[in-house]
């Protein structure tokens, strides 16, 4: 499941995870729409517990899958 669809799914769920990574509801916002850095990609697996996977999380931030779902 991609984050976005994650957080949106239940109120709250972006104010707990910036609280769980220690960063602002608006960072969250951005992971949201570009893509979860690297090294909060274990963090935001665990916290989901394993509904946002790695594999979607790297695929979000991979040029080239974005290109392809556009065309």
């Amino acid at each position: 499941m991609e984050l976005k669809t994650w957080l949106d799914a239940e109120r709250g769920r972006y104010t707990a995870l910036a609280a769980h990574l220690d960063v602002t509801v608006g960072r969250i916002s951005q992971m949201a729409d570009e893509g979860v850095p690297v090294k909060y990609m274990q963090a935001v697996r665990a916290f989901t517990k394993n509904k946002v996977t790695l594999e979607e999380m790297v695929k979000a931030r991979t040029p080239d899958s974005k290109t392809a779902e556009a065309g």
